[in-house]
């Protein structure tokens, strides 16, 4: 038993990997606490837990809410495990309002033999199932986001998804007929916003959530996403493709952002494209640079281009091909550190 407090622990803090971007709060520390058989004392292991959780929420002064959920193993009789499941969280509250923890921050919930975590079949097992899981939850300042996405040509507003993805969490909602859009997003986080639409190159923007439409204005930032339609002729950067330097190894970072190419090429099944890579290199004529920095741009694309057909593009659909220096975004010597990383790209063409 000891063992296991002392496991829970070492392993309190965690994030709630599938929590939505909606939510005002997000878990910031996870700990169990762990009873006998039959009983809802807290024993002096327990305590000590206790003492930790209520020493952390003290000095952090962050802590909106205090969730408690209790459990049984399965021994006895079910109705029998729902009243123990009740007194292990009523004691578990009692000792943190015991420990200067407010009553309104703390809210109890319990299950019974409901929700084991592993299986009761060993006495181990049942040790894991017999506890108070306490969550420490901080309150997130949310805000309004909305905009329009809409066809760059037509200015028509595009029914579709709007997908939000932060660090740690990711989610999406549907615009309207009109292509408006409007959701709470936490205050001055930083999301990448984007938009895969049928007919439609993708679009994806990196955003500042500010606390209020003023601030858009200020910093000439807007919600709206203006998309070009998917005809031959049309290219989309893939932004956040990094490399290792003068490889064309993918970091791990830039991971997130291939699989929205399939996606993109899933709901236009007639599309063809070619896979476009660029290089770095200015004030030097596209025909003077080194041979290896012309083959980089092949590789770079090339690396794009086999992760989509391990990922079931068919390969009629696709084409790649390497463009050197010959088509940089920002061409003068003079362009800054930013400008360089976009003429150091991998672009979407429409064939046809």
């Amino acid at each position: 038993m000891k063992s296991l407090l002392l496991l829970s622990m070492l392993c309190s803090s965690a994030a709630l990997s599938g929590q939505s971007l909606f939510d005002s709060t997000y878990l910031v520390r996870r700990t169990d606490v762990f009873f006998a058989t039959g009983k809802a004392d807290l024993s002096p292991e327990a305590n000590l837990v206790l003492d930790s959780v209520a020493q952390w929420v003290t000095e952090k002064k962050e802590i909106a809410r205090i969730r408690i959920s209790a459990h049984t193993d399965s021994i006895g009789e079910f109705k029998n495990n729902e009243k123990l499941a009740q007194s292990r969280a009523q004691a578990v509250q009692k000792a943190l309002e015991s420990r200067k923890i407010r009553p309104a921050t703390i809210e109890i919930s319990s299950f019974g033999e409901r929700q084991p975590v592993t299986v009761n079949a060993t006495e181990a097992g049942r040790q894991r199932n017999r506890r108070a899981t306490i969550s420490l939850l901080r309150a997130v300042p949310m805000t309004t986001y909305a905009g329009q996405v809409r066809d760059r040509d037509t200015g028509k507003g595009i029914e579709t998804t709007v997908s939000f993805r932060s660090k740690t969490r990711i989610d999406s909602t549907r615009t309207d007929t009109t292509g408006h859009y409007s959701v709470l997003l936490p205050r001055d986080s930083l999301v990448r916003v984007e938009v895969i639409a049928k007919g439609y190159l993708f679009q994806s923007e990196m955003m500042r959530i500010f606390g209020s439409p003023e601030l858009f204005k200020k910093y000439n930032k807007s919600p709206d996403i203006v998309l070009p339609p998917a005809k031959p002729g049309e290219k989309a950067v893939i932004r956040d493709l990094f490399f290792v330097g003068d490889e064309a190894t993918l970091l791990k970072i830039s991971e997130p952002e291939l699989p929205k190419i399939v996606r993109f090429m899933e709901i236009n099944p007639t599309i063809k494209v070619e896979v476009a890579g660029h290089i770095n290199h200015p004030g030097v004529a596209p025909d003077k640079i080194d041979a290896w920095e012309q083959e980089l741009s092949v590789k770079r694309a090339e690396t794009v281009y086999y992760f989509l057909l391990r990922n079931g593009v068919a390969k009629e659909r696709l084409t790649y091909k390497g463009y050197g220096n010959s088509d940089m975004l920002f061409p003068k010597s003079s362009a800054s550190m930013e400008q360089q990383q976009q003429n150091r790209r991998v672009e979407i063409r429409v064939v046809e």
